[in-house]
């Protein structure tokens, strides 16, 4: 069966004011790596990954040798080698103070908000990552909020009434997507 929710054409991906800027994601699981990537590439961005916060110090001095330097940076909070506030403090004191630094984590952050924001974090996002959090998370470190014409489509689509059926083995996820859906009409 067709299943449709909105009628209108998907949004443009793309940032033009991001457009071929560097960014590095640091974060040890290649398919995370692999998929952030990937959406900052549809961003329009010139997007690498490594699997270590070590090298992503390295990689950061590289570039700021060669003054082809990282415009965002999308670290996760628990790296084997360092911790990902760690990591950001040591961006900060390499790279200055401009590029923003958003911290990925599958845990509350709250308890480490303080000292991340202390250490130059400028956002966090939880993981699993997607597009639209990864854009949101871009449009307000790179304060470029308000600056998109008009809100994505799927914000103004009404599904008041509407009928879903919620599949989800797992009773935690399912109580919190019910509460979800229930809020959204």
């Amino acid at each position: 069966f067709t299943f449709r929710l909105c009628s209108k054409e998907d949004e443009p991906r793309d940032l033009p004011e991001l457009k071929g800027l560097r960014a590095l994601v640091v974060d040890d699981d290649f398919n995370t790596c692999d998929s952030v990537t990937y959406m900052l590439s549809q961003i329009g961005m010139r997007a690498e990954w490594t699997l270590s916060g070590k090298e992503a110090l390295l990689r950061t001095h590289q570039a700021v040798t060669r003054g082809d330097i990282y415009t965002v940076y999308v670290i996760d909070w628990m790296l084997p080698d360092m911790n990902g506030v760690e990591v950001a403090r040591r961006i900060r004191k390499e790279a200055g103070e401009e590029a923003p630094i958003i911290v990925l984590t599958s845990y509350d952050w709250s308890d480490i908000e303080e000292e991340a924001k202390a250490a130059g974090v400028t956002a966090f996002c939880a993981k699993p990552l997607f597009m639209s959090d990864l854009k949101a998370a871009l449009l307000a470190a790179n304060n470029l909020l308000g600056k998109e014409a008009e809100p994505p489509a799927w914000t103004l689509a009404d599904f008041s009434g509407k009928r879903v059926l919620l599949v989800e083995d797992i009773e935690l996820n399912r109580e919190i997507a019910e509460v979800i859906l229930t809020e959204s009409g």
